[in-house]
């Protein structure tokens, strides 16, 4: 018996043991997920810290993402638990309906103050103004429109916006029409610094409209280094005497007044409802205030979460700190559970600012309609419209679908859409569409431009583009990219002994070609020489790069027009497909104009895509959309502002990659002729738009119609002959 009893006492030890080593510890299933924006701001907080959260005590896993827009989706979509999110992405989020998320912390990094901060309009007591009406004709002092961290359009326009009648004229952009009834309402104002993206327009307007810098202390520069720009600068321009009225934040303006030992009793505060306030004795009415960051989960989390975020403060735990760290540092503000609720709840208690993001159109609208051509290609879009409506950027976006790329094209061409994003292999197929550009897709970095090179093998002795004749070989397709550069070089190159007609001469020039397309007829056309496909294999289209590299490697084919990175995407093991095993790169060359100058190495080179538009558009509808994609490309390219982006223009979305801009963008731009490499596709376009090649469908539509004439000729002869 006492042997039974040891039995079940040791075994009672260990049970006892075991639940001693695993207190505390979390099954990973049950952890709360907080998602993280990566960011070169957040990387090293994340390295630092998201590991500390792996270990099995830690209630919380991290789910990295780029965005803060992703971070919403995914605690809607219970993809994660809890994310921060900033004031703009909780407007967007009171905005959508298909989210249940609820508002649980407020992140304060002043813990006793409401908001971020409070914007008011100040006026001198000696201005004559006694209500809104009264603002008309008098001088004005401003802090700046562009973008900064907490600064958005939405915040720096909401006052004119309000006691200001807003224009429509159509012979206007929306910018120049905001700034136009600006100039009629005050009498002279200092706005200084960027009053738009477009440094052009923005050129203009100022010249145009010059109340507007009147009372700068450099009105002929009205730049972002006038004495009287930036948050003190509006105050000082007020204090200094030279504005009756301005727009500032209310701790700006006490600190500045309380530092220069200001008589506050010789102003007052204007108020969004017409009455007036004395600086000296009353509170301030605030027109708008910017709410604190906060932690927001979604409704099947939040008592889970709430009650994390109740004991962060008191508990003395190593991986809450982390948590503590990873929320930004900032001090955890909860919120009673009486004021919890949704985004639009929360926003709805701060002054000002869901009012301040609900815009009213011009009619008719100027909303700019984006062609997508996918599903992934649609919510992309409508969550980039989201991030222009709450940051403030005007016009507005409509998100048109079609079914494929070239059916877009079409709806341009046709006006059903205003713009679409083409790939460098579109450019030439869209010119003849009728569609034109608005900016390049662009990178800085050379190696990421694409270069499509005659590749061929290494051990063959082939040297120049002249060697290739009677050869087999690979193309992506017909009129591609490799097509058009190849058919332009060897025009110029070949002068009259290359045939006017492209399908002819490089049916002559190579004993065997694949070009992917022909064989299926795809283009309608029935003269395609058949050698112009006799090596496409069969069940094998080569459609891509990839599959026109595959064609040189073991379909028979001499060179193949390619990007030289398609080499090195299938060499060295980095394709593991059979065909690749044991390829190369260094068993590969391009032809080189000039063997000594590697840059001379490739037939063309590209942006990385383009934004096209009907080339019958307006220029004033011109500049707005040109105006309009500038301003994206600065709140959401790679330059963003904060710790952290809200929408990744050129990132990957929804785990998706280049989904309507490569992700190699890095800006979008009107003039590249800063690249100083040679034969650009740009130019080998504009040759074959203005010099363009016949095709076998034009010379059958030529000889039919010449026949059509002798036709005719010979029947008005006949009749004469008859008469």
């Amino acid at each position: 018996m006492m042997k039974g009893l040891s039995s079940l006492l040791l075994q009672a030890f260990f049970a006892l043991l075991a639940l001693l080593l695993n207190h505390g510890s979390v099954n990973a299933d049950d952890k709360l997920r907080l998602c993280m924006v990566s960011g070169k701001h957040t990387d090293n907080r994340i390295k630092k810290n998201c590991p500390m959260l792996d270990k099995p005590e830690s209630g919380v896993k991290c789910v990295i993402t780029n965005d803060r827009f992703d971070c919403l989706r995914k605690v809607g979509e219970e993809l994660s638990d809890l994310t921060v999110l900033g004031p703009e992405d909780l407007a967007a989020a009171a905005s959508s309906r298909e989210f249940n998320i609820l508002v649980t912390n407020e992140l304060k990094f002043f813990p006793e103050e409401k908001y971020q901060y409070q914007i008011i309009a100040l006026f001198r007591t000696t201005s004559g103004i006694q209500d809104l009406r009264d603002v008309r004709g008098k001088k004005f002092c401003h802090p700046g429109y562009e973008s900064a961290i907490d600064w958005t359009p939405v915040l720096a326009t909401y006052f004119e916006n309000t006691i200001i009648e807003k224009e429509c004229d159509p012979n206007k952009t929306l910018i120049e029409n905001r700034v136009a009834a600006a100039s009629k309402f005050f009498g002279a104002a200092c706005m200084p610094g960027p009053w738009t993206t477009d440094t052009n327009l923005d050129s203009k307007l100022k010249s145009r409209y010059r109340n507007l810098c009147a009372i700068c202390d450099n009105p002929a520069g009205c730049y972002s280094d006038d004495k009287y720009h930036g948050r003190i600068g509006a105050v000082m321009c007020l204090a200094d005497g030279i504005g009756d009225v301005a727009w500032v934040r209310i701790a700006d303006a006490q600190e500045y007044f309380q530092t220069q030992g200001i008589n506050k009793g010789d102003y007052r505060y204007l108020c969004y409802d017409g009455t007036t306030r004395s600086m000296q004795t009353e509170e301030p009415c605030p027109w708008i205030a910017k709410p604190w960051p906060v932690v927001v989960t979604n409704s099947n989390q939040n008592e889970k979460v709430f009650n994390l975020m109740m004991t962060l403060d008191t508990q003395n735990v190593p991986w809450h700190g982390a948590l503590v760290r990873l929320l930004e540092n900032y001090h955890l503000a909860q919120i009673n559970r009486d004021d919890s609720g949704t985004p639009g709840d929360y926003l709805r208690r701060v002054p000002g600012f869901l009012s301040a993001n609900t815009h009213t159109p011009c009619k008719p609208s100027r909303t700019i309609q984006w062609c997508v051509s996918s599903n992934v290609e649609q919510r992309k879009c409508m969550w980039l419209r989201q991030a222009l409506s709450v940051y403030g950027d005007e016009p507005n976006l409509s998100c048109i679908a079609r079914t494929s790329r070239m059916a877009c094209m079409e709806a341009v061409t046709q006006q059903e859409a205003e713009l679409f994003v083409i790939r460098p292999d579109e450019e030439l197929v869209a010119k003849q569409k009728g569609l034109k550009r608005v900016v390049h897709v662009f990178t800085n970095k050379i190696e990421d431009m694409n270069k499509v090179a005659a590749v061929v093998r290494r051990d063959s002795k082939i040297n120049n583009l002249e060697q290739l004749r009677g050869l087999k070989a690979c193309f992506t397709g017909y009129q591609t990219i490799g097509w058009n550069a190849f058919v332009s070089i060897m025009r110029n190159m070949s002068g009259s002994n290359w045939d006017p007609l492209d399908i002819k001469a490089v049916s002559n020039f190579f004993k065997e070609s694949c070009v992917p397309g022909l064989k299926e007829n795809s283009f309608k056309i029935h003269t395609f020489p058949s050698n112009l496909y006799s090596l496409c294999k069969e069940g094998a289209e080569y459609k891509d790069e990839t599959s026109a590299f595959r064609c040189l490697v073991n379909g028979g084919g001499d060179v193949a027009f390619i990007s030289p990175d398609t080499v090195k995407k299938n060499t060295g093991n980095q394709n593991q497909q059979t065909w690749a095993h044991g390829l190369k790169g260094s068993d590969f060359k391009p032809i080189c104009f000039k063997e000594s100058d590697p840059d001379s190495c490739f037939l063309t080179w590209t942006t990385l895509g383009s934004v096209m538009v009907n080339q019958n558009i307006s220029s004033i509808r011109f500049e707005e959309i040109y105006s309009t994609l500038l301003e994206m490309d600065q709140l959401f390219g790679k330059t963003y502002n904060g710790q952290t982006p809200a929408f990744l223009l050129y990132g990957s979305y929804d785990g998706n990659h280049s989904i309507i801009f490569p992700e190699q963008t890095q800006h979008l731009q009107s003039d590249i002729s800063h690249v100083h490499l040679d034969r650009s596709y740009v130019q080998i376009i504009e040759d074959l738009i203005t010099n363009p090649p016949q095709s076998s469908a034009r010379k059958l539509h030529f000889d039919l119609l010449q026949l059509c004439l002798m036709c005719i000729v010979l029947s008005i002869i006949n009749r004469v002959m008859n008469q």
